[in-house]
């Protein structure tokens, strides 16, 4: 048997082609993964753009943990199909528009089986923004840019910045609880009945009630629920009987179908809770959100309220200049959301920072629980957007809180709290005209968890001085 000898020039012909092979294989690799890295900042960004309610209105299934794989395999799966479409037909980039049509027809039909609540306008709008951006650019990446190297270097550390994100956001993704919101709380931790109360409205409320006598009704802030007033209920429920509740949409309450969980809703559904649960002559315990929710409803039905106690909070509306509109302008926007809703940021950094002590572990985890799922995380995006956005419900407030002005007010100020100068400690203080006013000077938003030991004598105290008339 013969071998066949190769002529020279024959094997260098062959060399060459096989060297343009590899080199257009990896030509088309690298510009593909070029192109799926600065596609999935454009797509990023174009979630953030489309017109949606922060946090409530976001769709799951476009956090970063789902669109930057998805961004990357569009990216570099069609990279190859373009190229391959460039050899086999005279015009490709029609047949890849078609190509990339049948995907978001794919990627739609997966999201309205497997997401939450199925494609809305919104995320169809992204979907389609991402096939016209594949179908037009693409091509053009491949055929016609050129990248210097310092290009190659930005592009490679955004995406090498993606990859970072992409890993933070699968590991929180990982450590998420299933859809259930109903969890336990650790006796040692907080010694309570955790109960719940279906109301007619359709809402499902948890809340705490222990202890008996004179009724304090405590009223979580944002980002946070009932958990928060843990050690207040401890050293009172002796002597009186403490409920803390969750709003719909925070802690392990959840909301009737079509709400809006604005302010003023929350404030409804605490008028609804009081009613269901027969409460009067309440003494409102009120943080942050606590206290426009609790005034709002005090407003309508000032002869259910007998007393106050109130800090870091407000009852007016907020100028977009102050130091809480920017934060309402900052946080309850799109940086704001996405830090949320990918990294749970908002609730992390907000409790953390809002705490000077150094919270436990377990403790820290307590606080967040409720916002590490995906499709729970919103409602602390939404809120610091309401602070400069509900401004009608603040106003109903500020004309109905006069009514309350003879309630015997005790006033906690945090003096670290930035968000609440101590200007509005004086215009509380103008407002109820029976006030104690106590400040803390090392103690922050969540002053609470610094200042307790203090606090729980300094209530006691209030409550024995301000008795119940009827």
């Amino acid at each position: 048997m013969k071998a066949r000898i190769q002529n020279p020039k024959e094997s260098i012909s062959q060399n060459i082609s096989e060297g343009s092979l590899n080199d257009s294989f990896l030509r088309t690799l690298f510009k593909s993964v070029f192109f799926s890295i600065l596609f999935a900042f454009l797509a990023t960004v174009l979630v953030e753009a489309v017109p949606h309610a922060r946090g409530i209105g976001f769709q799951p299934e476009l956090r970063i943990s789902l669109l930057f794989p998805f961004c990357f395999s569009i990216g570099i799966l069609n990279g190859f199909l373009y190229r391959y479409l460039k050899t086999r037909s005279k015009r490709p980039r029609s047949f890849l528009a078609a190509a990339l049509f049948v995907q978001l027809l794919l990627t739609g039909s997966g999201v309205l089986v497997l997401g939450s609540s199925g494609p809305t306008i919104y995320s169809l709008v992204i979907l389609l923004g991402m096939l016209l951006v594949s179908a037009w650019y693409l091509p053009i990446f491949l055929d016609r840019i050129q990248f210097s190297l310092r290009s190659k270097i930005l592009i490679f550390l955004m995406g090498g910045l993606e990859l970072f994100s992409f890993i933070i956001a699968v590991s929180l993704d990982i450590s998420a609880p299933s859809s259930e919101i109903q969890f336990d709380i650790p006796k040692e931790i907080f010694q309570a009945e955790q109960k719940f109360i279906d109301l007619p409205s359709g809402a499902r409320i948890h809340y705490v009630d222990e202890g008996e006598g004179e009724i304090l009704l405590f009223l979580h802030g944002n980002p946070s629920w009932s958990f928060q007033w843990r050690d207040l209920i401890s050293g009172l429920k002796g002597s009186y009987r403490c409920i803390a509740l969750d709003y719909p949409g925070f802690g392990q309450s959840s909301a009737s179908k079509g709400f809006g969980f604005t302010p003023r809703e929350e404030s409804i559904v605490l008028e609804e809770f009081v009613r269901e649960l027969r409460l009067d002559h309440l003494t409102l315990v009120m943080q942050d959100w606590g206290g426009p929710i609790g005034l709002g409803f005090a407003g309508r039905h000032p002869e259910l309220v007998e007393r106050v106690i109130l800090g870091s909070t407000w009852a007016w509306k907020t100028d977009r200049n102050s130091p809480r509109g920017i934060f309402s302008f900052l946080v309850g926007g799109p940086i704001g959301e996405f830090m949320q809703i990918n990294f749970n940021g908002f609730a992390s950094a907000g409790i953390q920072n809002g705490i000077v002590r150094n919270l436990p572990k377990q403790v820290l985890d307590l606080y967040l629980r409720p916002f590490i799922s995906p499709y729970r995380r919103g409602i602390a995006a939404f809120y610091p957007g309401q602070i400069t956005q509900a401004n009608s419900f603040f106003q109903e407030i500020e004309d109905s809180i006069p009514a309350l002005k003879e309630k015997p007010a005790l006033i906690f100020w945090a003096l670290k709290d930035k968000g609440f100068p101590i200007e509005e400690k004086g215009r509380f203080e103008r407002i109820f005209v029976k006030h104690k006013t106590i400040e803390f000077q090392d103690a922050d938003h969540f002053f609470f968890e610094d200042t307790k030991e203090e606090m729980i004598p300094e209530m006691k105290g209030f409550l024995t001085s301000n008795p119940i008339q009827n």
